[in-house]
């Protein structure tokens, strides 16, 4: 039997047809797709294939230098040589106590070298979480340049282990100014991302940041970030498949540029004055006696600021918080043990600038603004809506009965430890510091009469400057608190407060007008507030840096005078404040009239920083005032459960009306210790030793840590010779030459 194939073959061979088209079909389009690549993209690609084998190398610029007001450099940069540790070729080669024995090598040779190093501190900075765990952690800077070649030919001994160049935050006058100038530190992955989003790379000088760059972290190295970072240096190298390098475009790299020079409006020379007499005064609080049975916190006086501006434009002529740190120690990046130590309230926070993050309590310093509100607002006139004439005297017995309570109560009654007891009128309120004449403003004179809205003291403390940032360009400025009904009902809302801004009281305002209470201040505010005093009514915007230049030294910005508000001074206002205020470090006042006088030294009551000024000790100097009058305001502000704060603010050379002098203010300074007593008798001390310099012109000129340091060394040098002469290493004559 015979079977018709025909039509199977048929099939097949329509099979294979219908395979060779779809074969036909993918080979055209592959040569379609190979003809528009090659032909009618070519030229592109090839222009992003050679884009391709472009490396790009940025090496960072120097950061711009940071100058004084006179050119001083208190920040520059210094080429160094570092120790490198790659943690991954490090923990491959080596076990845990095998790294353990290698770091103590490697502290041991770097010792010897001259770079006092320990093997802990090595290990600690590799276990640093500011490193992410691909970067190469520095772990000793400023090493022996030799030392590039002994590590560089010993891979096997020092697995991971590299000497770099690279360029290091140097500080020539050591850790002056610190809280001003600020620290740089590793960029975090925030900071990074953050910085790249602002960076447009295609421009010519973009100031591209790379993970690991520096950035100002603080002070004006964070404000002034954008001037200090200089343009990165860039190198094109041309690689082939192999990262081999084939060629170098010169054409395409560029030399880094520096970043710009800031200019302060500081003076160094004021600034070390002081710095130093901020802590002589807290040195001097520290070691007042307690009676045994006293009742007052000790004097722990272990912090304080202190602030120098210029009235006429508000330019910061010094600015010191203690304690202090050492920027140096961030250089190349700081240990977390460190750093913690720093922030740590135990310690006093050194990394806190208090002049511009330190709340406080005015104290009596505040008595001027309350004084002033009370001439501007009629509480203090001659109209019948006045409580009390400018030269009508008012008894101060040392206690204030608020003659409108509704029901006895000790709320009624507010005491002062200053008794008088005498009459006293604005002028010597202030040269006193009559609490009782203030309480008497503050119940009868501004609670009684004002509506609720109408909030005279703390409308005035505003128009000062107080409860609002000063606008300074420097971070982290604190605004303080001028409190009132909004702010109560905040603080009730927020449940910090048991009562509500429908419960201010009459004692409120009392407390509020000799500067407690809830009222709260940076002691630049105080110093600002007081330069309106002293500069006819100008409230300025503190000011910290004069001008910014290139690194040829050509101006890039100049700052000048910010001038904010004015407030009204006339005649009848600033006169009694002035004579007030004068009297404060001047006048022995006739002493109490009735029969306690007895019970007076002399009779006399003398303005309350009168012995800083006029009685020369260890506390006090002999200042012409005569010739350079000093206007100022002591303060002493208790603090729940710890020692009162001292405090005292001064300018001049003041003008005084009383005796006919006219002057222009050239400074202010304002200084707070903290837990350290009465402000006339440690706090003004201090301020009248600065003034008694800047009067005189007599500001001692400021050395270098190095040079510091070579007059140390020479001091040790005689002082190893004398030793030897008295022990009879080392023979003289009779005129005190060596013998050979």
């Amino acid at each position: 039997m015979t079977t018709d194939s025909t039509p199977v073959t048929q099939r097949q061979d329509l099979r294979l047809r219908i395979v060779g088209l779809i074969g036909l079909c993918l080979i055209a389009a592959l040569f379609a797709r190979l003809w528009y690549l090659q032909v009618l993209q070519g030229e592109e690609l090839r222009a992003e294939a050679s884009a391709n084998i472009l490396r790009i190398v940025y090496e960072e610029a120097p950061r711009g230098r940071i100058l004084d007001v006179n050119g001083k450099v208190l920040v520059d940069n210094q080429l160094v040589y570092v120790i490198v540790i790659d943690r991954i070729e490090l923990a491959s080669s080596l076990t845990e106590s095998e790294q353990e024995a290698m770091f103590n090598d490697l502290a041991r040779i770097v010792s010897r070298s001259g770079r006092l190093t320990k093997a802990a501190d090595i290990a600690e900075r590799l276990t640093s979480t500011q490193y992410s765990p691909f970067e190469q952690v520095p772990v000793v800077f400023g090493i022996d340049p030799e030392l590039l070649v002994y590590f560089g030919e010993r891979p096997d001994l020092f697995p991971g282990v590299t000497v770099e160049e690279r360029t290091l935050r140097t500080y020539p006058y050591g850790s002056l100014a610190a809280h001003v100038l600020g620290y740089v530190g590793r960029l975090t992955a925030t900071e990074y991302q953050t910085k790249i989003a602002q960076i447009d790379p295609r421009e010519p000088n973009a100031k591209i940041y790379q993970p690991g760059d520096e950035i100002g972290k603080s002070g004006v190295e964070q404000i002034f970030e954008d001037q200090l970072r200089g343009v990165p240096g860039r190198r094109v190298f041309e690689v082939n498949a192999f990262d081999e390098v084939v060629a170098i475009h010169d054409d395409l790299s560029r030399e880094p540029i520096a970043g710009n020079d800031v200019y302060l409006t500081i003076d160094a020379d004021l600034q070390a004055l002081v710095e130093s007499e901020l802590r002589r005064g807290l040195d001097q609080a520290r070691s007042q006696p307690i009676g045994e049975d006293s009742n007052i916190s000790p004097f722990a006086a272990s912090a304080g600021a202190a602030v120098a501006l210029d009235p006429r434009d508000g330019s910061v002529l010094a600015m010191a918080s203690f304690p202090t740190y050492d920027p140096r120690d961030f250089a190349g990046g700081i240990s977390q043990t460190l750093f913690n130590n720093l922030t740590a309230s135990e310690n006093y926070s050194p990394i806190l600038n208090r002049v511009i993050q330190g709340e406080y309590a005015p104290g009596s310093t505040f008595k001027a603004i309350t004084a002033y509100a009370a001439l501007s607002q009629d509480v203090i006139g001659i109209t019948s809506r006045s409580l009390i004439d400018v030269d009508e005297f008012y008894t101060d017995t040392g206690t204030y009965r608020y003659p409108f309570c509704v029901e006895e109560s000790d709320t009624c009654i507010f005491s002062s430890p200053y008794c008088c007891e005498r009459g006293v009128d604005l002028r010597d309120a202030l040269t006193v510091s009559s609490d009782t004449y203030f309480y008497r403003l503050g119940g009868e004179g501004f609670f009684r009469r004002s509506p609720p809205e109408d909030e005279g003291i703390q409308a005035v403390a505003r128009d000062f400057g107080l409860g609002e940032l000063s606008g300074i360009n420097l971070p982290y400025e604190r605004d303080g608190v001028v409190p009132d009904r909004v702010y109560y009902d905040y603080q009730f809302d927020q449940g910090v407060y048991a009562r509500s801004g429908d419960e201010w009281s009459a004692g409120d305002t009392i407390n509020l007008a000799i500067g407690q209470g809830s009222l709260l201040t940076t002691p630049l505010q105080i110093a600002n507030a007081y330069a309106i005093i002293a500069s006819d009514g100008k409230l300025h915007q503190p000011n910290i840096v004069s001008k910014v230049t290139d690194f040829q030294g050509e101006p890039v910005l100049t700052f000048g005078p910010r001038l904010i508000s004015e407030i009204s001074l006339d005649r009848h206002i600033v006169e009694p404040l002035l004579d007030g205020l004068n009297g404060v470090t001047a006048y022995n006042l006739p002493g109490p009239t009735n029969a306690n006088a007895d019970r007076f030294e002399d009779s006399l009551l003398r303005g309350t920083a009168y012995s800083a000024f006029n009685v020369v000790s260890p506390k006090g100097v002999d200042f012409p005032l005569r010739n350079w009058p000093v206007a100022g305001k002591t303060g002493t502000a208790e603090v729940t459960g710890k020692a009162d704060n001292a405090l005292f603010v001064g300018f001049g050379p003041a003008s005084w009306p009383e005796l006919g002098y006219v002057n222009t203010p050239e400074i202010v300074v304002a200084m707070v210790l903290e837990e350290a007593g009465f402000g006339g008798e440690y706090a003004a001390p201090p301020v009248a030793r600065v003034l008694l310099q800047v009067a005189e012109h007599s500001v001692e000129p400021l050395r270098t840590a190095d040079e510091i340091d070579a007059c140390y060394a020479q001091v040790r040098v005689l002082v190893s010779w004398l030793e030897g002469v008295r022990i009879g290493v080392i023979k003289i004559d009779a005129d005190g030459n060596p013998i050979s």
